[in-house]
């Protein structure tokens, strides 16, 4: 592969600068009004649902009582934070802003309106904007249409490409905003993240979400499947890490570029033992070379392989040559992400609402056979391909199938004592129906939503 200077780079890369949005509601320029602005009973303050409302009324209830958003800022006060923060040397996670801009809705003073608290951790305008100029009217239907309110400033979490932007902010990261290594070694958690899986979190353990899609919801705001909000849910996480290491967090301090944007695993494993097995995408990458955190690429390079054979190759061979340049330098490093990243916008114009609905075992054939060529060796390919398993079988609504899901997620309840093997021969144990006809998936032309 020709080297190339970074002029040329991001010439390369030009669609990478379009990735995240410019509106996301902390930096939307609205004021934020405050969580108590929306808690009356009459309002979202409801101790129960209400009949006869196209909407649930209790959300701010349900936000207390269920959502770990609304402990966000709490956390900051616990044993565990003030260590992280005192080994950085930060003084106070609760006053450093690094901690407060995903911990809290940490918007400039002068954007708190008088009812604010920071306190109140990721709050309702963290996620559906300032409510300056929306908070008076958005309930006033029909005289106030929700196209009204999104022109006011209320954000379109119901947008899957936008609330992918929303919540990748955090739970992956920006240039501004990012748990580093330095902060991961200081003992903040490992973060993951799935879309699809992410949004279905409170269903998944029996309880309400904030929202109840119905043909009120459907007619206002339109729904898609799981099947499509993983797949461009996938797709902008890998995207929005290639536009990481495109841009200056990658280069780091000191001699080494920014190893939060690598795989944990790769690196943090007990030194008893020799654990290293070659993974095919890393295109005879040797042992003790660190690669690049792929877990949500490689899971788009099955998505690929189902939706268009050729570019499924592009990734799979994209993939093979953004880990053989990691033992270049980090120039080629960003010239390989630059041309994967050229794959992964294609995929994203020809995906839509219609596609890839209505074929989730195809999608699944290909998951499974990826992980039988040993792509989920590594824990974090694992965790990925559990996440969209998990959801494609619900999808299927295969009893026989989801029966299975149980066992397969007691492989992966601790990621120092992952088995490979274990994890294989779970996958291995998914029944398959009757196959439906070996046809591509319908390619389109309509951006990604």
């Amino acid at each position: 592969m020709s080297k190339m200077n970074r002029t040329s780079l991001a010439a390369l890369g030009i669609l990478l600068a379009g990735v995240t949005s410019a509106e996301l509601p902390e930096n939307d320029g609205y004021v934020h009004m405050g969580v108590a602005t929306c808690a009356a009973s009459q309002c979202h303050g409801s101790a129960v649902p209400r009949e006869g409302s196209n909407v649930l009324q209790n959300e701010y209830v349900t936000w207390t009582q269920d959502d770990p958003h609304s402990l966000a800022y709490e956390v900051l006060s616990n044993s565990r934070s003030k260590g992280i923060a005192a080994r950085l040397g930060l003084g106070s996670a609760i006053t450093a802003k690094i901690c407060l801009d995903c911990h809290a809705d940490n918007v400039p003073l002068q954007q708190r309106g008088e009812r604010f608290h920071l306190s109140d951790g990721v709050g309702c305008e963290s996620c559906h904007g300032g409510a300056e100029n929306w908070l008076a009217t958005h309930y006033n239907q029909p005289t106030v249409t929700h196209a009204a309110n999104l022109e006011a400033g209320l954000y379109p979490t119901e947008s899957v490409s936008k609330r992918g932007d929303l919540c990748l902010s955090c739970h992956l990261g920006t240039k501004d905003k990012f748990a580093t290594h330095r902060i991961m070694a200081a003992g903040h958690p490992r973060l993951a993240f799935e879309l699809d899986t992410f949004t279905e979190l409170w269903r998944t353990f029996g309880r309400q979400p904030h929202y109840r899609i119905d043909a009120d919801y459907r007619e206002r705001k339109g729904s898609v499947s799981h099947s499509y909000s993983w797949a461009a849910g996938l797709l902008a996480e890998s995207r929005h890490r290639l536009s990481l290491i495109d841009g200056p967090l990658f280069d780091g301090e000191g001699m080494f570029p920014e190893l939060g944007l690598y795989d944990c695993h790769a690196c943090h494993r007990s030194m008893k033992t020799v654990q290293w097995r070659p993974l095919p995408r890393h295109g005879g990458a040797g042992p003790g070379v660190p690669f690049v955190h792929d877990g949500t690429l490689v899971m788009s390079m099955a998505l690929a392989r189902a939706l268009s054979p050729s570019d499924g190759e592009a990734m799979e061979s994209g993939l093979v040559a953004l880990h053989r340049a990691g033992s270049d330098n980090i120039d080629a490093i960003r010239e390989a992400a630059a041309i994967l990243d050229v794959v992964l916008a294609r995929l994203q114009g020809q995906l839509s609402p219609r596609n890839p609905s209505g074929h989730e075992m195809r999608l699944l054939r290909e998951i499974l056979g990826t992980g039988a060529e040993g792509n989920y060796i590594d824990y974090i390919s694992a965790e990925q391909a559990f996440m969209a398993v998990q959801m494609l079988v619900i999808e299927i609504d295969d009893p026989r199938l989801e029966d299975q899901l149980d066992r397969i997620a007691d492989t992966l309840n601790n990621d120092e004592r992952y088995r490979p093997a274990q994890f294989a021969a779970m996958l291995a144990t998914l029944s398959e129906p009757e196959p439906e006809p070996d046809t591509e998936l319908e390619i389109e032309d309509e951006p990604i939503e």
